[in-house]
């Protein structure tokens, strides 16, 4: 098992103390584990993979220390470079559920920072899935150091720039029970929409790192309406810009990815393309709408690749995680290509 590092907790005075809490007080840190690969050992270089996708601690483990091996996200994406010839440090990033998306945004850019400074480093590649890609795309802004903006590569995966209404509880909630009650008779249709309204609530966090992607304008106790509201702002395109490169990856239901969820007996992505037939209005991944992880299309020019018939859960393939990871290597190499041209130049 793959341990647990902890980093901070939100509104915490003193996060260094964090280390030393009982494993039943760490369930919601902001955390990360850790992977190493080394191919050459003679290289002391790295590249740094560092993959955020919206998990809590209580997401990936039981003790609170330990990663469940299924829910692994360095273990999968180190069997990817295996055998690449990469040195590579490869991090998953673990949210406090209580802490604000854009001080998410800030906190990994002070860890970038820190990172940038590193001789040994490289390069910098970031994947935000889901809720974490409106994380990182709001992120540069609030780097500090020209070698940060060089070496800093961003991915962003089924991503809901204009908000979601699966994380819309005020909204979301409200159509379901709709459907429900035009389906089916009483007392059936209550006993269903409280099974389903449980189910809900035990997959949300019912905090910022859910209602902060809520669509704009439906507001609830916990939520921070300008983060999503203010996303494309100026000063966060023109940061994005600077950055070393920005690629999006859009997933999308079809009518094959039904029938392939079942032979792959991936019943997770089945139960998004039940979600997405019956209660979604419009084009989704089983959670995010199309034309919200299509929005960044309208501010950069051909930012977005569309992995064909996948549901939000695609990283858990490794041939469609691979389509990611495989512009990432290349990526890599293109710019240490290019940064040995110019050095061979000033020769």
């Amino acid at each position: 098992m793959t341990k647990i590092h902890p980093i901070g907790k939100y509104r915490d005075s003193n996060s260094s103390n964090l280390a030393n809490l009982k494993p039943e007080l760490r369930g919601t840190d902001l955390a990360f584990t850790l992977k190493k690969i080394i191919s050459d050992e003679s290289n002391p270089h790295y590249e740094v993979i560092i993959f955020a996708n919206g998990n809590r601690i209580k997401d990936v483990s039981k003790d609170n220390l330990h990663t469940f091996k299924e829910r692994d996200y360095t273990t999968k994406i180190s069997h990817y470079f295996k055998g690449k010839g990469k040195n590579v440090l490869i991090e998953h990033i673990l949210l406090d559920p209580d802490m604000p998306l854009d001080l998410d945004s800030r906190l990994f850019a002070n860890y970038i920072d820190s990172l940038a400074k590193e001789e040994n480093i490289d390069t910098i590649n970031l994947i935000g899935h889901s809720k974490c890609g409106p994380v990182l795309f709001n992120m540069p802004k609030y780097l500090t150091s020209p070698e940060s903006l060089e070496k800093t590569s961003i991915v962003t995966t089924a991503s809901p720039f204009a908000g979601c209404l699966i994380a819309t509880p005020t909204f979301f909630l409200k159509d379901v029970k709709i459907m429900i009650d035009a389906q089916l008779p009483k007392p059936i249709n209550t006993l269903v929409y409280n099974a389903l309204e449980k189910y809900y609530s035990n997959i949300s966090s019912a905090s910022h790192m859910d209602n902060d992607i809520a669509l704009p304008g439906y507001t609830s106790d916990k939520y921070d309406p300008n983060f999503i509201r203010g996303l494309f702002d100026l000063e966060n395109i023109n940061a994005m810009r600077r950055i070393r490169s920005y690629k999006n990856f859009i997933t999308g239901i079809d009518d094959e990815t039904l029938i392939k969820s079942l032979k792959r007996r991936d019943f997770t992505s089945v139960g998004l393309c039940l979600l997405d037939r019956f209660f979604m209005k419009e084009l989704t991944d089983g959670f995010i709408e199309v034309k919200s992880q299509e929005k960044v299309n309208d501010y950069f020019l051909n930012p977005s690749k569309t992995i064909e018939s996948t549901t939000h859960y695609f990283l858990s393939h490794e041939d469609e995680m691979s389509i990611v990871l495989d512009y990432i290597n290349n990526n890599i190499d293109e710019y240490k290509e290019k940064k040995e041209y110019e050095g061979r130049k000033k020769i």
